[in-house]
């Protein structure tokens, strides 16, 4: 039987990050490493779940091992009966400075109990916009309603420029950011070469779905039957890849944590026909991971084609990417993998971007 989580300690004057969360994707990334880096900054930070399910989702696990202040909004108004009165209730009384939601139902919801808010000292609302995909059935309205209430925000935050046309109100373009972790795996490839023999370990990390692309990464292993392919995570999709795979293509499912998977990939590859700026690029760059991504989204910005990683023109091209990276020498491989380490310390970790955040929130 799970124990039950209790929520922290609540201050005056926290930034709450409020999110509805049932998976782990890359939005459960990103205000992971925002609540890092904001706690970093000596900024009073707390995520607030919208909903609580039943089991309770992986977030909830990341947050409680890296002791990240977290609640339910539920726990936080608990004789409401539903997500508007739970948040307006828990606004009057735990007084947060900001309300900084991510994904369109946290979004809506903040926006509109700000709307309907008549205090002189409620919470500066911001929301950050994340998906670039096309969404279809209800979800696009949900997605249409979000967009078009934006100016009800103090401010908003996009993750690419696809994203940022979206949005037909003044946003701010951001990039993704990640912690800097010590060890890398720039420092294994002439190690292991022998070891491996050239058997390289090639890995997709994202939700098995259409806009992933998962398909494109099962064709890739068909090609490549002398190298071994690693496919991290879950989604609608996982059936039908499961029947489809060759016999050097694993599937490990969902993980809570990537940190040990990463360990075992020598190269990722992306090959979404959808993207903002996925975490999973950011995560294998910082550990100096070379990643082969799709040309979609804010990709061909965060990679120099040939120089930090590789952007393929189109899904054919993936193969053609994947066969030069195998055929670099050993040192060339190193030195792509610093490059890509090096672009993001430079360019997409909290030191670069946690800065840019504080200064909107005080805006």
């Amino acid at each position: 039987m799970m124990s039950v989580i209790k929520p922290s300690t609540l201050i005056p004057n926290e930034v709450w990050l409020l999110i509805d969360s049932q998976t782990f994707g890359g939005i459960e990334t990103h205000v992971i490493e925002l609540a890092l880096g904001l706690l970093k900054y000596q900024c009073e930070t707390r995520v607030v779940l919208l909903t609580k399910f039943a089991p309770l989702p992986p977030i909830v696990t990341r947050l409680t091992e890296l002791d990240i202040p977290f609640s339910h909004l539920s726990e936080l108004a608990s004789n409401q009966t539903n997500a508007l009165s739970q948040l307006k209730q828990a606004i009057g009384h735990y007084n947060p400075s900001h309300i900084h939601a991510h994904g369109y139902k946290a979004s809506i919801v903040s926006k509109f109990v700000k709307l309907a808010s008549i205090s002189s000292s409620k919470p500066r609302q911001i929301s950050t916009y994340h998906a670039g995909e096309a969404p279809k059935g209800k979800v696009w309205l949900y997605d249409f309603l979000d967009r078009y209430t934006g100016f009800l925000s103090n401010h908003c935050f996009v993750v690419s420029n696809k994203i940022q046309n979206k949005i037909p109100w003044q946003t701010t373009l951001l990039n993704n950011f990640i912690a800097i972790p010590e060890s890398t795996a720039t420092s294994e490839y002439l190690d292991n070469e022998v070891n491996r023999d050239k058997i390289y370990h090639v890995g997709f990390v994202g939700r098995l779905s259409h806009e992933k692309a998962p398909d494109r990464f099962v064709t890739l292993a068909r090609s490549q039957a002398n190298h071994h392919f690693h496919l991290f995570g879950d989604g609608p999709e996982r059936q039908t890849l499961e029947q489809a795979k060759p016999d050097n293509l694993t599937l490990h499912g969902h993980q809570t944590s990537m940190d040990n998977a990463w360990e075992t990939i020598d190269v990722l590859v992306i090959p979404s026909r959808y993207e903002g700026l996925p975490m999973a690029a950011l995560e294998a760059m910082a550990r100096g991971i070379p990643v082969i991504a799709s040309k979609v989204g804010n990709l061909p910005k965060l990679i120099n084609h040939q120089d930090n990683g590789y952007i393929a023109q189109d899904e054919a091209d993936l193969l053609t990417c994947l066969v030069d990276w195998i055929a670099l020498s050993e040192q060339k491989k190193m030195g792509m993998a610093e490059k890509a380490r090096n672009t993001i310390i430079e360019q997409y970790s909290p030191q670069a971007v946690i800065p840019q955040i504080l200064a909107c929130y005080g805006a």
